[in-house]
């Protein structure tokens, strides 16, 4: 059972990988890397270092600096995050999760952007464009120049936040 699901993905793929090769398009990987994202597979880059937003502060991904490969026109990024971030000093402050407040909102300091507060958001620094992460991004289809990603928490101070997020990226270019 477990064989013959596996040889029918494959099979998919390949076939799905042919049809788009010779339609001509300029993004002929791009709907394979969104079937393998889809599909949870493993990734076309695996990070070198595990990555993590500690303390609120913003991380970068794909830039020559920490050794990652750069988001290109046609790639499909997905990135998920767990933990919590305290987002003030008092000992009675709240905590929260990548997905940030239920009921406020605030203006991304990158991007501007209007997504919940406190939560997990990225950035596209050739396009400017913010996207929302939050604890799952799904499938995001990159479009433009070469590129990295800044990751960050939507807090406009972070100087008094503590904790950590643990944050997974899958890569998928083709």
């Amino acid at each position: 059972m477990k064989r013959h699901f596996a040889t029918t993905l494959v099979t998919a793929l390949a076939a799905a990988a042919a049809a788009t090769m010779t339609t001509g398009s300029a993004y002929a990987g791009t709907s394979l890397s969104l079937q393998l994202c889809r599909g949870n597979q493993i990734s076309t880059y695996v990070t070198p270092d595990p990555l993590a937003v500690v303390n609120g502060q913003p991380i970068s991904y794909g830039d020559p600096w920490h050794d990652s490969m750069p988001v290109r026109d046609g790639d499909v990024v997905r990135l998920r995050a767990s933990g919590s971030i305290k987002v003030d000093s008092w000992p009675w402050g709240p905590s929260f999760g990548p997905s940030g407040s239920d009921s406020e909102r605030l203006s991304t300091f990158w991007g501007n952007a209007d997504f919940p507060e406190y939560g997990f958001y990225g950035y596209f620094v050739a396009t400017e464009q913010a996207f929302w992460i939050g604890d799952d991004s799904g499938c995001i289809t990159y479009h433009g120049p070469d590129t990295s990603l800044w990751l960050a928490q939507n807090d406009d101070n972070t100087t008094d936040n503590s904790g950590r997020w643990d944050i997974g990226i899958s890569h998928y270019g083709l």
